[in-house]
């Protein structure tokens, strides 16, 4: 495949735009040849703590601002068909996160330059498109199976919740003396009220399920691996004082290694390897 001609831009962070100091969290590729328009920005927010410090920051406003960035390409994919559309675009953006004017590039591979040009420029870990929903569930599932724990999981599992009579599906489980279901779950939004509602609704299915056993995996116990925004305070403390006192356990994104080594340790062998 031959090279096409491309466009990249920087998106920045800038709290003082008199200053014109800047933190990059993310990365635009435009290739009109290839119709191919996308935005890679951080999960977390390490450069802007780096740079600027922790404090006197909106966390959940800059994490909205970067999912709407990646959102807003997708909609407006259609009208950009030129560098001019994209310039225009740059130019309406007024807050603080800024994006840098474009600069040429040869493309051979969209999707794979703009991984690149991410780890180049931004470096960590991307946020993807979709985050919020089935991609985190699979970032779960690939750690449970790059810990080589496939012959203690059972997958994609429904079981009854007696308080509600509807059928809840999980994707993962695990036998340790309780049939263990692993529910992936997503917390992360601008009001803390939604965390909490979400919450609430796991609470009170996982004390249902914790209570009566099941007629196939006997006793059982909901296990919820959550996802929340990347800030210094967010919901994850009330998110786990509501789910520990419902008797469903927690493991943040960040401590699924905690998880993975408790299957480990504690899970009986389901399949054979």
């Amino acid at each position: 495949m031959k090279p096409a001609q491309g466009y990249y831009c920087l998106i920045q962070y800038c709290p003082d735009l008199s200053r014109l100091e800047a933190a990059n969290i993310g990365v635009l590729l435009f290739c009109p040849d290839r119709m191919f328009l996308q935005a890679r920005t951080a999960r977390d927010n390490r450069r802007i703590r780096h740079f600027f410090g922790p404090e006197d920051h909106d966390w959940a406003q800059i994490n909205s601002f970067k999912r709407g960035i990646e959102e807003r390409l997708e909609v407006e994919h259609r009208n950009i068909q030129s560098l001019e559309d994209l310039q225009r675009f740059i130019q309406l953006r007024a807050n603080q996160i800024q994006i840098t004017a474009p600069r040429p590039m040869r493309v051979l591979n969209p999707s794979e330059d703009l991984d690149q040009l991410f780890q180049d420029l931004v470096g960590g870990t991307p946020r993807k498109q979709g985050d919020e929903g089935r991609p985190f569930r699979r970032y779960v599932g690939d750690c449970i199976s790059n810990a080589g724990l496939d012959s203690k999981i059972a997958r994609d599992l429904s079981v009854h919740v007696p308080i509600s009579n509807e059928c809840l599906k999980v994707p993962y489980g695990y036998q340790n003396g309780r049939f263990n279901l692993i529910q992936p779950v997503t917390f992360q939004s601008q009001e803390p009220s939604y965390a909490i509602g979400k919450a609430c609704r796991f609470a009170v299915e996982g004390r249902s399920l914790y209570s009566e056993p099941h007629p196939e995996y006997g006793d059982l116990q909901l296990v919820v691996v959550g996802r929340f925004l990347s800030q210094p305070t967010d919901t994850s403390t009330d998110v786990r004082r509501i789910l520990t006192e419902h008797q469903v356990q927690l493991y943040t994104e960040d401590s699924i290694s905690k998880l993975i080594d408790e299957i480990r340790r504690t899970g009986k062998v389901l399949q054979p390897d």
